[in-house]
């Protein structure tokens, strides 16, 4: 009892930060659309014996490249269920732009970093799915906005493929990620821009210009909002994206400054986040209050926790932004993840229209737009 209430306080004040907003809006953030990440179950099985910690990551376990069956399946749930507008729900997807290319990688012998467009991905690796990409957008069932082009630290994988880690290796063999126990975490790797401020920007500034090119050339429009791998980005990189007309940020309720390293510790400034349009900055926060990754397990207890959230959010008028990865939709690895956690998500949208009938589904450079709006 004591732990609920607990949480209901925490729940509370946090709705009472940002900007309200007078309709009922539920916005799904899913990040790491277009990434690579496990290849094939046998290379999990592989991967697993000689490294038995990504058992323990349900993204090494289940996410992929999302294949035709995945997309359909999804987009079939999404059709389903319309708003008080008529709309169906909708995803936003954040499409991380390029993937590595491990033949060119390994051919400069881990000297440089070399990429191929996401779609370029796809179309060799989940060649019928692209078509569904077209279908998706132009039915009005995803949104895609930017995740940045890489979600790899590129300096950092380097080194270790240099210098022959042999987790890092091992995996690369297989054309996917590695990574070590002795690592600060899977962040360690993942996190594309954790650059402090005082190093050299160039790279990362590579990485969003090229990142952003591709997403134009492909989607034939500019993204407006920004959620950065891991959550972790200098404030600059923030900055130089609104000069490029990206203006709206996604995150959770805490941001991630890179501030360099103390003792060989990495350090951050964590900063509050409060949702809505900053007049001072041109910018506009979008935080995600809700949670659905049913790929943790825990079954319909995610249905239960993420209707509780949205009441709180719309009790103090702000909209559910719901943070929920690409992993829960994925069955090319296990078609249970996929099946299940569709049926759960087909649950909770049943359930948000039953108990709020005048809710509207949003992208969320729609619910940006909203903000500055009002």
């Amino acid at each position: 009892m004591l732990q609920k209430l607990k949480k209901q306080l925490s729940l509370t004040a946090q709705a009472f930060l940002g900007q309200r907003i007078q309709p009922k809006v539920v916005v799904f953030e899913s990040d790491d659309w277009g990434g690579i990440r496990m290849p094939s179950p046998e290379i999990y099985r592989s991967l697993s014996q000689k490294m038995p910690m990504i058992k323990e990551d349900r993204f090494s376990k289940f996410d992929h490249l999302a294949s035709a069956d995945d997309l359909s399946a999804l987009f079939e749930v999404l059709q389903k269920h319309k708003d008080s507008r008529g709309k169906p729900a909708i995803f936003t997807f954040n499409v991380t732009t390029a993937n590595p290319d491990f033949n060119e990688i390994l051919h400069h012998n881990f000297e440089r970093y070399f990429v191929e467009p996401f779609h370029q991905t796809i179309l060799r690796e989940q060649p019928g799915a692209l078509s569904l990409w077209n279908d998706g957008f132009f039915a009005g069932l995803y949104r895609p906005q930017f995740h940045g082009r890489d979600h790899i630290h590129q300096q950092r994988w380097l080194f270790h493929l240099a210098n022959g880690n042999s987790a890092v290796r091992e995996a690369f063999n297989h054309r996917t990620y590695g990574f070590d126990n002795t690592f600060d975490g899977t962040e360690y790797l993942l996190a594309a821009y954790d650059y402090p401020a005082v190093e050299d920007t160039s790279i990362w500034k590579a990485s969003i210009d090229h990142g952003l090119q591709i997403f134009e050339d492909f989607f034939e429009f500019v993204p407006k909002s920004f959620i950065p791998p891991c959550y972790i980005a200098p404030k600059q990189l923030v900055s130089y994206l609104q000069t490029k007309g990206v203006d709206t940020l996604q995150g959770k309720l805490y941001s991630f400054e890179p501030a360099g390293i103390t003792s060989g510790k990495r350090n951050y400034h964590k900063k509050i986040r409060k949702a809505g349009f900053d007049a001072k900055t041109g910018q506009t926060n979008l935080v995600r209050n809700c949670f659905f990754e049913p790929s943790r397990g825990k079954g319909d207890w995610w249905v239960a926790d993420c209707l509780a959230r949205i009441e709180v959010a719309f009790k103090w008028g702000k909209p559910a932004v719901i943070d929920t990865h690409r992993v829960n939709y994925i069955g090319s690895l296990v078609e249970g993840n996929r099946k299940e956690n569709l049926m759960l998500l087909d649950q909770l949208l049943a359930k948000i229209k039953s108990k709020w009938p005048d809710v509207q589904f949003m992208s969320s450079d729609e619910l940006a737009q909203l903000y500055k709006g009002n």
